[in-house]
């Protein structure tokens, strides 16, 4: 079952059962787990990989240590065992490697919103799935492999990424090629589609700050070319299979090229504007809608910019559409159910206030950490096309004739933009949990705020607020500080999750859209 079988030709659960697992000294006279869940602080600081047992069954990995119990010289103690089991680094750098990376980035949390969902519910889904394809296997193993390197700093672990890395290209460029016989289903293109995911993932992994070219920091990654691969394999998909129901991950391959059409400023083509065709509906579809009509408006105002001569009408009516656009994302907001809405809170303590990952002392709270990444994402969609609002009014500027009304819309703009912005910094907060609210307390009272700045951030949780931190940093309109902070953010987020272009939020290399 999953993804763990065929892997590089044999399946997970033989590495872990080969000599090199066996741990040089007893397990019980390391720091033992503390058995919180997910993981735990004392594993995590010592760099152990500390997985549960229920999530090693999950993964396929059949964990097996020799001590003195399996031995049957001594009887086990009665009473409840314990639930997590400590993996010691003696086992192949591979298999440490992957579990590393599924368990603690690629973790999917429940509760998610889900427009918020992505590469991490795309894993769970082809391996709740029981699928198997070494394309698959190999593109996993080659982006563990390059995050455990990064994050963990761990050289051995990028020459062993490389190699994979270059094994499936090979290994992709055949199966891609297949999409053209008759035998053309789903499976084969979701397949192809969570590879070629993976990959661009992986340039990512292994990007570094210097690779970016000054002059269009965006249009220059690497990754580019596979996120084309994924367009083109999706309109395979749409041109002959689009009558069937598309699965999860054709959707989630949209909405991630949907976002990457933003950052490369291009339009979207023809075939991908209907959301219903890729599993959009519901509320989910209206605000795909909005979504898709934003980014072709970003497109159609930077090609107006281009232009020589001053294009009044044609800039009022993208002005026009990008108020029509704001007030249907409010509209469409309205509708989010009360229990999942934010509640707004004034630090007062320590003073003075931790400056990483807190803008002020404003912060809000949500039920769950994905409502906070979908609130989040609303919150920098909002930014992004107040701000094209604001070069949409650029060509009116001149215009005696039209200045005061010229002044009222760009305040109101800039207004708007502002206020998501604070939204957005004083979410970021909860979304990484940096503090909790304490419920325990008479409801009369006060809210109880612990901070919690001294546990390290989970890397799946920095991973909810990229997206949000990514059109915040890259707009323009809004204050130097503000943009400053939001690109800290980013890097920092970038340097957790071992994606070294969002490493380079900080340079001047960073772009803006």
């Amino acid at each position: 079952m999953g993804f763990s079988q065929g892997f590089s030709g044999k399946g997970l659960a033989s590495h872990i059962h080969s000599s090199a697992f066996r741990p040089a000294v007893p397990i019980e006279s390391t720091l033992k787990c503390d058995e919180t869940k997910p993981t735990c602080q004392r594993c995590t600081k010592s760099r152990r990989i500390c997985l549960e047992t229920s999530a090693a069954k999950q993964a396929c990995f059949s964990i097996h240590v020799e001590n003195c119990y399996a031995s049957g010289k001594t009887k086990r103690p009665r009473g409840p065992r314990s639930s997590l089991t400590v993996l010691r680094p003696h086992f192949d750098l591979q298999t440490r490697a992957l579990t590393y990376y599924l368990q603690y980035h690629l973790q999917a949390l429940r509760d998610v919103p889900r427009i918020s969902t992505g590469l991490s519910e795309c894993v769970s889904e082809w391996r709740v799935s029981g699928r198997t394809c070494p394309m698959v296997d190999l593109a996993l193993s080659s982006m563990a492999l390059a995050v455990y390197s990064r994050t963990q700093q761990h050289p051995p672990a990028a020459i062993e990424a490389s190699s994979r890395y270059y094994r499936l290209l090979r290994v992709a460029q055949e199966r891609i090629a297949q999409l053209a016989i008759p035998t053309l289903d789903e499976r084969n293109i979701d397949a192809c589609l969570l590879a070629v995911s993976l990959m661009g993932r992986y340039e990512g992994a292994t990007h570094r700050p210097g690779d970016l070219n000054s002059k269009g920091p965006f249009t220059s990654l690497q990754s580019w070319s596979h996120h084309d691969g994924a367009m083109a394999i999706l309109k395979v998909w749409n041109d002959n299979l689009s009558h069937n129901t598309a699965t999860f991950i054709i959707k989630q391959t949209r909405r991630g090229l949907i976002k990457s059409s933003l950052l490369r400023n291009l339009p979207l083509p023809d075939w991908m504007l209907n959301g219903t065709r890729f599993g959009e509906h519901d509320r989910e579809l209206d605000y795909d809608r909005i979504v898709v009509r934003t980014v072709n408006l970003h497109h159609a105002c930077a090609s107006l910019q281009q232009k020589n001569g001053l294009q009044i009408a044609k800039a009022e009516q993208l002005n026009n559409e990008a108020q029509e656009l704001d007030k249907a994302l409010q509209d469409w907001a309205a509708y989010i159910p009360s229990t999942c809405f934010y509640r707004r809170h004034i630090l007062t303590k320590p003073d003075p206030l931790p400056r990483r990952h807190f803008y002020s002392s404003i912060v809000y709270s949500y039920p769950k950490p994905g409502n906070a990444a979908a609130w989040s994402e609303y919150f920098a969609v909002r930014m992004h096309i107040n701000s094209t609002r604001l070069r949409a009014l650029e060509p009116s500027r001149p215009n005696p004739l039209i200045e005061l009304t010229y002044e009222q819309q760009r305040l109101e703009c800039t207004t708007q933009l502002e206020a998501m912005a604070d939204s957005l910094a004083s979410s970021i907060p909860f979304c990484l949990e940096r503090f909790k609210i304490d419920n325990s307390s008479p409801p009369i009272s006060q809210t109880s705020i612990m901070l919690n700045t001294n546990d390290e951030i989970k890397p799946y949780l920095a991973s909810l607020a990229v997206w949000p931190l990514t059109i915040a940093s890259s707009l323009d309109g809004i204050d130097v500080g503000r943009q400053l902070w939001f690109r800290s953010e980013l890097a920092r987020l970038g340097r957790i999750t071992g994606d070294g272009v969002l490493e380079c939020a900080r340079t001047d290399q960073w772009a803006i859209l």
